[in-house]
């Protein structure tokens, strides 16, 4: 690292060394990889890019460090920048394991496919409420419906219930989905 061109505070990676350790990989394959620079600059990461990425052969992941790392290798070798959310962390490490984790999930023998399928933001909405053994705790009951083994009816109460459940907590997903 070194202290920034042009003064301010904190520390910028040098593009040398990271360039070379770029470059060891890429020389060693047939094609160019797509690279990510984890930055609170990026599109903000979601289920859909997750989606997307799941497709690629090979990803590198590149994480920057305090005020980030030198311009030059961002226009060189970066295809996306991509961010986690609209703040700042000290360094691209913790984004690369949530998109490890939501991109992993999506690549097909990873999970269970029906996990994937029916899950948060799968068709946009989040999910409905998720319920386990005993029928009964703490006074609060698993609903009657699913315990009726009607899968018709089953099916019907998680659409209601996950639309309800994303009016409640999260109506921007609604005005969303009603803009595409």
């Amino acid at each position: 690292m070194i202290a920034r061109t042009g003064g301010g505070a904190g520390m910028v990676i040098k593009p040398e060394p990271v360039y070379a350790a770029y470059r060891s990989v890429v020389d060693t394959l047939s094609y160019k990889p797509k690279v990510i620079f984890l930055s609170p600059q990026g599109k903000v990461f979601d289920q859909n890019m997750a989606r997307e990425l799941a497709k690629e052969e090979h990803l590198i992941l590149l994480c920057g460090h305090y005020e980030g790392i030198d311009q030059r290798l961002i226009d060189e070798i970066v295809d996306e920048e991509i961010s986690i959310g609209d703040y700042v962390l000290t360094g691209g490490e913790l984004p690369a394991m949530v998109l490890i984790d939501a991109i992993s999930r999506n690549i097909k023998g990873v999970l269970n496919e029906e996990s994937v399928e029916e899950e948060s933001f799968s068709d946009g909405y989040l999910e409905y409420p998720q319920y386990t053994r005993p029928e009964e705790f703490l006074g609060r009951r698993v609903p009657e419906v699913l315990l009726s083994g009607h899968h018709a009816n089953i099916q019907k109460w998680r659409r209601e219930q996950a639309l309800e459940n994303t009016k409640r907590k999260r109506p921007d997903l609604l005005r969303k989905i009603n803009l595409e």
